[in-house]
């Protein structure tokens, strides 16, 4: 006789992150979305100077990823994950005292490599605790609440005064405060999560040195990883076309519309909600596929989303293309670190989805090549050009996963969670 199948809840750890996943893009969205007004009204910067300390932000993220993510495999989770937080609220306190461009330059580049560390090994510490039928589902539930804030934070900052504002930094400092206590709670209290959340070998009692080899060793196995480069490169092409989406939109409508700011306003609306409401139905959907189906219908609806843009000229012909648009952004994102966890090694899953965070350089690509194709040929062009980057995208990973091996074929849910266990 069969025994029954008993569900496996997701651990304390887990949720936490889930959790905290929320708070810190909540913290986010009353401050990052606003620094450009701060710096310009608080500090008194110069719109270039601005630009600079702002768009560097992006290459501090990527290189830290990839050394947290790989020293996490070395040194363990935990440590990293809680020196990450301690190194965002120093940064959001320092930019609340910032007076001059070098101090808030400085402040940024610290947030952006705190930030950079936290996101890979935060993901790479939920593969460690779930069984891997239970990944993509996780990494889902992660973007809902990731977007819950996003969604509520801007409107909740600008309705209290935040926005713009150097006590914004300080709520921020809070945020992260509360997240960090918790999760230090989680890790002294929960002996299984503590467990779960340092280095899976001796490595973690190594001294310095060894963890500068243990990091070049991580460098040596992602760079010969062909699949893993090719991955990169198709997530950084899909980076191009949903990294910056606002910033093409924005062009757009600011010189070809009369009331383009308000379209704006609604059209990433739409977004938010798009994404906060449908995520459950579309995981579903997921559940029951390979993460390569997922990002191939995923693909063809931001293409698809793209090509509405291209061809709208009323608010609501903007709102329908931003949904279908959204749709296919929740098929990619989970699917991504899904396939990714699928090829990493136990002993260097840190590393691997650090090397993911270079595709972030698809935030600059995006924007440049959608503002060239606009000046040159108009918003069609930029749309139906920057587009195409997710159709070749999809040829990535359709043909990358052929040499995966299971992954053609979904993953059966070998812990069905019952009703009363649905996260």
């Amino acid at each position: 006789m069969t025994p029954t199948t008993t569900a496996v809840p997701l651990s304390v750890l887990a949720r936490v992150l889930i959790i905290g996943a929320g708070i810190m893009s909540l913290a986010n969205s009353v401050t990052i979305p606003f620094l450009a007004v701060f710096l310009r009204t608080g500090v008194g910067l110069p719109p270039g100077l601005i630009g600079f300390i702002i768009g560097s932000s992006v290459f501090f993220s990527i290189f830290a990823g990839f050394v947290g993510g790989s020293l996490s495999d070395v040194l363990g989770r935990a440590r990293l994950l809680l020196v990450s937080l301690v190194g965002v609220i120093g940064s959001f306190i320092g930019l609340y005292i910032a007076d001059s461009a070098t101090t808030v330059f400085a402040c940024n580049a610290t947030l952006a490599l705190s930030s950079g560390v936290f996101a890979p090994v935060g993901k790479a510490l939920l593969s460690d605790l779930l069984p891997r039928e239970r990944r993509a589902k996780t990494f889902s539930y992660q973007y809902v609440a990731t977007n819950i804030g996003y969604a509520v934070g801007p409107v909740a900052g600008a309705a209290v005064g935040l926005a713009g504002g150097r006590l914004a930094f300080l709520v921020g400092a809070l945020g992260y405060g509360i997240y960090l206590i918790g999760l230090a709670v989680v890790l002294l209290l929960a002996p299984a999560a503590a467990t779960a959340a340092t280095a899976t070998s001796d490595a973690a009692k190594q001294h310095f040195g060894s963890a500068l080899r243990g990091l070049a060793g991580s460098a040596r196995i992602v760079a010969v990883d062909r699949r893993l480069l090719f991955l990169v490169l198709a997530g950084l092409l899909l980076e191009a076309v949903h990294g910056r989406i606002s910033s093409l939109l924005a062009q757009h409508l600011s010189v070809g519309f009369t009331d383009g700011v308000t379209i704006l306003g609604y059209v990433l609306a739409a977004n938010a909600i798009t994404v906060v409401v449908l995520q459950v139905f579309v995981s579903r959907f997921m559940e029951k596929r390979n993460p390569v189906t997922s990002i191939t219908v995923g693909g063809l609806l931001t293409v698809t989303g793209m090509a509405g843009f291209a061809v709208a000229d009323g608010l609501w012909q903007f709102v329908a293309a931003m949904v279908v648009f959204s749709l296919g952004e929740i098929l990619i994102y989970p699917a991504e670190f899904a396939i990714i966890d699928r090829i990493a090694p136990e002993e260097s899953r840190g590393a691997y989805f650090g090397a993911q965070t270079f595709a972030q350089i698809g935030v600059f690509i995006g924007p440049f090549t959608g503002g060239l194709l606009l000046a040159a040929y108009g918003a069609t062009t930029m749309f139906l050009g920057v587009g195409s980057f997710a159709l070749a995208s999809v040829v990535i990973y359709v043909v990358v996963g052929r040499r995966i091996p299971g992954l053609a074929a979904s993953v059966p849910d070998r812990h069905p969670v019952p009703s009363n266990t649905q996260q």
